[in-house]
């Protein structure tokens, strides 16, 4: 039986946006408004970097509480970054030195995340044309450079492609010989590397401290194993139909409806 709560937090891809990265805007301002009349508040927690989230929400901006970068960047819905989590130039040059030992190289490119900068490693793969062109929509003409050691910005989140395999070598790897940074992926061969203890979890009850809540008020929709730490604390854990295999076997309750067809916002509107 679901139950009312004072804060719904989702993860985007898989989760509230459909496989062609979209959602059902009308359904959502319908939603929102009558969960907005309760007194309750919306966000978006999520692996895809704060400009990124702000574009999908344009028009909703400032009601949307925001969560980016698997943790590093938290936004509140008034518009002011209350956190920003930024690795060290230690932290990453021992990235470099873990990708550097793979057997395999990445085969999707890496991203390096500055707030407002995008850079890019030179020679991991070949990054699709269309994603570079949107992420320089949003960033500018992304700045190439051989190395992480050669990164001189601040940087909040380090994204590497991989194979679904290679990627949980790599995960599990960064975890053993880097203890002060986080990997992690939601299964899909993407990894994202933090700084130590940032995840969206621990994000989330920052943000939570901030707007006056706790995690018992907190429902919170996920569909990858980089959500299972948010899944845990939440007072009302939901999991996608269509969620990583690995997630059922935490009994959490089923939204009623997969991620495309409108999983979370149908299941929120028994929330309210």
């Amino acid at each position: 039986m679901m139950k009312q709560t004072k804060f719904v937090a989702t993860d985007l891809d898989g989760t509230f946006l459909n496989d062609q990265k979209r959602f059902n805007r009308d359904l959502f301002a319908q939603v929102l408004k009558a969960y907005e009349a309760t007194g309750g508040e919306f966000i978006v927690a999520s692996g895809r970097d704060l400009k990124h989230v702000q574009m999908l929400f344009g028009g909703f901006l400032d009601r949307v509480n925001i969560v980016a970068d698997n943790g590093a960047t938290i936004m509140s819905a008034d518009g002011q970054i209350q956190e920003r989590h930024m690795m060290t130039q230690e932290q990453l040059s021992g990235l470099q030195h873990e990708i550097d030992r793979m057997s395999a190289k990445p085969h999707g490119g890496i991203l390096v995340f500055s707030p407002d900068e995008l850079l890019v490693v030179r020679d991991y793969g070949v990054i699709p044309s269309g994603f570079l062109a949107m992420m320089a929509s949003l960033y500018g003409q992304p700045r190439f450079v051989d190395s992480l050691m050669q990164v001189d910005v601040p940087v909040m989140k380090v994204t590497v492609f991989w194979t679904l395999a290679e990627s949980e070598t790599f995960v599990t790897q960064v975890r053993q010989n880097q203890a002060d940074v986080h990997a992690t992926t939601p299964g899909n061969g993407v990894v994202d590397v933090m700084t130590s203890g940032v995840n969206k979890a621990a994000s989330l009850q920052q943000l939570l401290e901030i707007l006056g809540g706790t995690p018992a008020e907190l429902a919170v929709f996920g569909d990858g194993m980089n959500d299972l730490e948010m899944l845990a604390i939440a007072g009302q854990p939901v999991i996608m139909p269509n969620a990583d295999k690995r997630l059922f076997a935490y009994d959490y309750a089923i939204a009623v409806a997969d991620n495309n067809h409108d999983g979370v916002l149908r299941t929120w509107q028994e929330l309210i």
